[in-house]
C-alpha cells in the first residue's frame, strides 16, 4: 500500500509545522511528517516553509534577515498558544515520539550552513547518530546540496532523496549517486510533483531506472482520489498529502501499487478526467522548459531570467 506523508506535518486541518499539527498527525498514525526548514540571520535553525513569516504568523519578516529571539516572540495567526519553533524542538519531540519519521524539506535558497547545523541539532538532542539515521529524511532541490552532503559526509548513510518538479534534476541526482563509489553516501529516492509522473519521459525513461536502482519515489502534493489511482502501474512508494488521515482511506481503495501488474494508462480522451491531467501535462511541461532552458536562464534586465522570475512568482505563491 502507499505510504502516506503528512505534508508540514497535518495542513488541512492544523496550522502547518507547528507542535499541534505534529500532535495531531502522531495521534492519527501518519509514520512519516513532511517539515521545511529556515535559517536565521543569526544561525538558528527554524522550522517554516515561508522565507518570510507574514503569511502564518502576527509579523511579517525574512527569515534570512532576522534573529531568533526576535522571531522566537511570534504567535500563530489561528493557534496564539503557538510559538516559532527552532528545529532543536522538533528533534525534541521526535525523541518523544519514536514511532515517527521527520522527512526534512532543505529550502535552496539558504546557506550550506544551514546542513552543519542540522547535523548539530540532531546531534545535541540525541547523540546516538544511528537514530537519526532510522528518523530523518534529507530533501534536496539542487544537486549542489546534495554533493555538500557527501563532502562533509553529513548525510552519510541517512536516507537522502530529490525534492524536485523537473525530471532533469531527477536525473542528475541518479547519475551523480551512480558514480559515487562509497555505498554510504548513495541516492535513496525522488519526492516528485506528482504530475511529473505522468508524464512519457517518466514513464518510458525514469521509471525504469527507479525499478533497476530500487529508489524509493514520493509523490506531492497529493490529495484527491483521482490523482492517487493514477499511481497504479507506476513505481511509487508514497504520497505527500495536506490531509494524511483522508489519504490513508484514499489509499486502501487504491491497494498495493509496488506489486501492480497493470500498465499505467491515462483517462478516456474525451472524459472530464482526461481532458485535466492532459492539460496538466501540458502545462507542466511548459513550467519544466521555461525553468530549466538554457534560454530562460539568461540574464535580461536588472539581473533577472524568466526562470528566475518563475521561480519568485512560485515562491510567492508559496508553491514552492
Amino acid at each position: 500500500m502507499l505510504e502516506v506523508v503528512g505534508h508540514r506535518a497535518y495542513a488541512a486541518e492544523h496550522p502547518e509545522n507547528t507542535l499541534e499539527a505534529f500532535n495531531a498527525a502522531y495521534k492519527a498514525g501518519v509514520p512519516v511528517l513532511e517539515t521545511d526548514l529556515q535559517l536565521t540571520r543569526d544561525g538558528v535553525v527554524v522550522v517554516n516553509h515561508d522565507a518570510t513569516t507574514g503569511r502564518m504568523w502576527d509579523r511579517d519578516f525574512v527569515v534570512a534577515e532576522q534573529d531568533y529571539s526576535v522571531l522566537r516572540t511570534l504567535r500563530h495567526r489561528v493557534n496564539s498558544d503557538e510559538h516559532f519553533m527552532a528545529v532543536s524542538e522538533l528533534f525534541e519531540w521526535a525523541l518523544a515520539h519514536p514511532d515517527c519519521v521527520l522527512m526534512l524539506d532543505i529550502k535552496f535558497d539558504n546557506d550550506k550552513l544551514l546542513l552543519n547545523k542540522t547535523y548539530a541539532a540532531m546531534r545535541d538532542a540525541n547523540p546516538d547518530m544511528d537514530y537519526w539515521r532510522k528518523h530523518i529524511i534529507w530533501g534536496f532541490w539542487t544537486l549542489d546540496w546534495y554533493r555538500y552532503g557527501v563532502e562533509t559526509g553529513i548525510v552519510a548513510d541517512f536516507r537522502v532523496i530529490n525534492i524536485t518538479m523537473s525530471l532533469d534534476s531527477a536525473q542528475e541526482f541518479i547519475d551523480y549517486s551512480a558514480g559515487v563509489a562509497d555505498p554510504h553516501f548513495k541516492l535513496h529516492g525522488l519526492s516528485l510533483l506528482y504530475v511529473a509522473s505522468w508524464t512519457r519521459r517518466f514513464r518510458d525513461r525514469i521509471a525504469p531506472i527507479v525499478r533497476k536502482r530500487g529508489l524509493t519515489v514520493y509523490l506531492w502534493t497529493v490529495n484527491r482520489l483521482e490523482d492517487m489511482q493514477l499511481t497504479r502501474g507506476l513505481p511509487i512508494h508514497g504520497v505527500i498529502t495536506d490531509d494524511p488521515v483522508q489519504t490513508a482511506a484514499y489509499a486502501q481503495i487504491v491497494g498495493d501499487n509496488a506489486v501492480a501488474t497493470a500498465e499505467f494508462a491515462m483517462p478516456p480522451l474525451f472524459s472530464r478526467e482526461g481532458w485535466r491531467v492532459r492539460s496538466f501535462c501540458a502545462i507542466y511541461d511548459v513550467v519544466d522548459a521555461v525553468l530549466h532552458s538554457s534560454w530562460a536562464n539568461r540574464q535580461w534586465i536588472g539581473g533577472w531570467s524568466l526562470a528566475g522570475l518563475t521561480y519568485k512568482l512560485l515562491k510567492t505563491i508559496h508553491f514552492m
